[in-house]
């Protein structure tokens, strides 16, 4: 999560790479091809339907190898049988309450912490602990005081709660209700509010600030993308009107670009699966300048070493991974889990 327009909070636990391997859990897992979905989050630019998702069993379903070893990536204890059946209860118990979709529920939750109840407490100006990262929330099996294993079912139902709003004083019900829109369009809105605060000027849910690849990975998630590398491009997702890529092999629905028009790009491969894939937004960057500079050409970044040696300016369309400084950067910065906070522009430590 990153912020609200009078607040800043923490980036979502994105592009940190697993400890191990996801395996996909069937053909048809394995068959999906990430679309681009660019624009306003409306189905006629070309962003899915409610109807069109996945139901929660399938997503579920889908997730579950996912859940079952997302805490890898913290460094603690993976989720338990018993944790990982809490998790469903109170996103279900949440959706009652709450009206929102247990589905966006599900997939809000994987975006901003792959569904571990460890997932750590980032603090960049407030609070932002547990599965959602929620804004200033108080619940957490990961923060200052220790890791808590097992996670207490009802610390895991205080997580969930917080992420939707219902005991902080922002999460989804008040991003919806920002969002003004009706249709699942405000879901994609909400997502993106979620996550920085507010939609751009420009209403394309691409553009602005923070992640912008967020909503694209969304909509994604609710038609059943789950452990597979995102090809959304975070330097160009902003300029996209309409919807780029390919469904599920074998699915017969098309993505309009809302103009009329079936764009028909090459479908975007299906990635194998790494000892340490990506799960983020990944957009192909491969900077070949990564021997650091001994004075940094742009502003510190709050939190770098104080002793350091050698530095790394970040350009446009970084992502920690991209780099090829991934652990220096992590070692010796505050940088989040999801590599949220690395900042255009700015200097961060990679040696000293």
């Amino acid at each position: 999560m990153h912020a609200t327009s009078v607040f800043v909070a923490a980036s979502s636990l994105l592009t940190f790479a697993l400890a191990a391997p996801i395996p996909a859990s069937s053909l048809a897992e394995r068959a999906f091809s990430y679309i681009n979905y660019g624009g306003d989050g409306s189905t006629t630019k070309g962003w899915p339907s409610e109807a069109s998702w996945k139901s929660f069993d399938a997503l579920w379903t889908a997730n579950e190898p996912v859940l079952k070893i997302s805490c890898s990536q913290f460094g603690v204890a993976n989720n338990s049988p018993q944790e990982i059946a809490a998790i469903k209860a109170a996103i279900l118990a949440g959706a009652e309450r709450t009206k929102i979709s247990a589905q966006f529920i599900l997939a809000a939750m994987m975006q901003e912490s792959k569904g571990c109840v460890r997932a750590p407490t980032t603090n960049y100006g407030q609070e932002n602990p547990g599965l959602m990262q929620s804004f200033n929330g108080k619940f957490s099996c990961n923060s200052a005081a220790g890791v808590i294993n097992p996670c207490p079912a009802e610390n895991i139902q205080g997580q969930i709660a917080e992420g939707l709003g219902e005991t902080t004083s922002f999460g989804y019900i008040q991003a919806i209700q920002q969002a003004k829109s009706e249709g699942v369009a405000k879901y994609y809105k909400a997502a993106r509010i979620y996550n920085s605060g507010s939609v751009a000027t420009s209403g394309n849910l691409g553009d602005g600030i923070a992640t912008h690849c967020y909503s694209s990975d969304i909509a994604n998630r609710l038609k059943g993308w789950t452990t597979e590398t995102s090809q959304c491009q975070e330097a160009s997702i902003g300029s996209f009107q309409g919807s780029v890529g390919a469904t599920e092999q074998g699915n017969a629905e098309t993505e309009g670009n809302g103009t009329g028009n079936t764009e028909t790009p090459t479908p975007t491969p299906t990635p194998t699966p790494t000892p340490a894939p990506s799960t983020g937004n990944t957009n192909g960057n491969t900077n070949t300048n990564n021997n650091g500079e001994t004075e940094p050409t742009g502003p510190k970044a709050a939190g770098a070493s104080s002793n350091c040696k050698s530095w790394y300016t970040v350009k446009a369309g970084d992502t920690c991974e991209s780099t090829g400084q991934e652990s220096a950067l992590r070692n010796l910065n505050q940088i989040d889990a999801n590599c949220g906070n690395l900042w255009l522009g700015y200097a961060y430590c990679i040696a000293q």
